[in-house]
């Protein structure tokens, strides 16, 4: 890796993959609650291996408004790359139709 920035998207960048592709139609489907549970989980994860990485080393990562730690990046990029699977997963499994039944 060249910089700490490009190894916390990586990271990022495999657990949102693995999450939308693999876990959240798995586990969550239609369900907003468990997804919002499973999401925790996944951002959990990123933090969890970037914490082992950079946790006590005083490194700061570089965002388009300023410096933060590896505990604001990592959220910060996390939620910003999730954006656009969200939006494809909510309309993929029709999160948000009115229509959808209760036993879902």
């Amino acid at each position: 890796m060249d910089s700490p920035e490009q190894f916390v998207l990586l990271v990022n960048a495999v657990v949102l993959g693995f999450a939308y592709l693999i876990v959240y139609p798995r586990f969550a489907g239609r369900d907003q609650t468990r997804l919002a549970i499973n999401d925790l989980i996944a951002n959990g994860c990123a933090l969890l291996v970037v914490g082992f990485a950079y946790a006590g080393t005083g490194q700061q990562f570089d965002l388009l408004f300023g410096e933060l730690g590896w505990f604001g990046f990592t959220i910060a990029t996390f939620l910003l790359m999730e954006i656009p699977l969200f939006l494809w997963y909510a309309r993929r499994y029709r999160i948000f139709d009115r229509d959808q039944s209760e036993g879902d």
